[in-house]
């Protein structure tokens, strides 16, 4: 699938690089094509991997166009459920013909959210959102943050093929993302607290204030 794909695009724009999830594993420096001006191809042709092999739906294929470490394009395909979620840089996330667009988010109370399991199971963050979930797969729960099937997520390890298109297809669907030390994400960057996206700044801050006490509890 990842050969497929990458031949597929670098025929679609001559001179252009990938970098894909299978194909890094031999590298020494697998994100410094990152750093270079050519336009790079960031793939991960089957997200939820272990979602798959058990039988799962939720898995995708995600697809992100980089210049220079800036996102200009991103699209993830839910093969199960045949649904692209598109974005181009400036236009706004799409799906089909319909435009996504994210409304303010609800209360903290009917807030719902994806964590990873240390968050979920943790006493200050158990009962202060309406349900929390874990998908298992990036690209589902990107996919649900842009339609607004999901308030907030948060995540810890964050290789581009992962989160490069997802990141971009949210703020252009009119979320907010950020990591927690409060940068801007970049693909190839690996901020010790990861990255977390929300509807709107203003929920994004209260999300960060309630799950950000749990990095503590990982030194004990």
């Amino acid at each position: 699938s990842e050969k497929f794909l990458a031949d597929s695009l670098v025929d679609l724009l001559p001179g252009s690089l990938v970098l894909g999830e299978e194909g890094s594993a031999d590298k020494d420096q697998p994100y410094a094509c990152l750093e270079q001006e050519e336009p790079v191809w960031i793939i991960d042709p089957l997200d939820g991997t272990n979602n798959f092999a058990k039988g799962n739906e939720d898995f995708a294929v995600i697809i992100a166009l980089s210049i220079e470490r800036h996102i200009r394009a991103g699209w993830i395909y839910a093969p199960f459920y045949k649904i692209l979620l598109t974005a181009e840089e400036g236009e706004g996330a799409w799906i089909g013909d319909r435009r996504l667009q994210l409304s303010n988010a609800p209360s903290a109370g009917q807030m719902r959210g994806a964590l990873g399991r240390r968050f979920r199971e943790d006493p200050g963050v158990q009962g202060y959102f309406a349900s929390l979930t874990n998908a298992s797969c990036c690209g589902m729960e990107y996919l649900d943050l842009a339609r607004g099937n999901l308030d907030f997520a948060h995540f810890r390890r964050l290789k581009p093929w992962d989160h490069a298109a997802g990141e971009f297809i949210v703020r252009e669907a009119g979320g907010f993302a950020a990591c927690l030390d409060g940068t801007r994400y970049r693909p190839g960057d690996t901020p010790s607290k990861g990255l977390l996206l929300a509807r709107d700044k203003t929920s994004w801050k209260v999300i960060a204030e309630v799950i950000e006490p749990v990095f503590d509890t990982f030194k004990k």
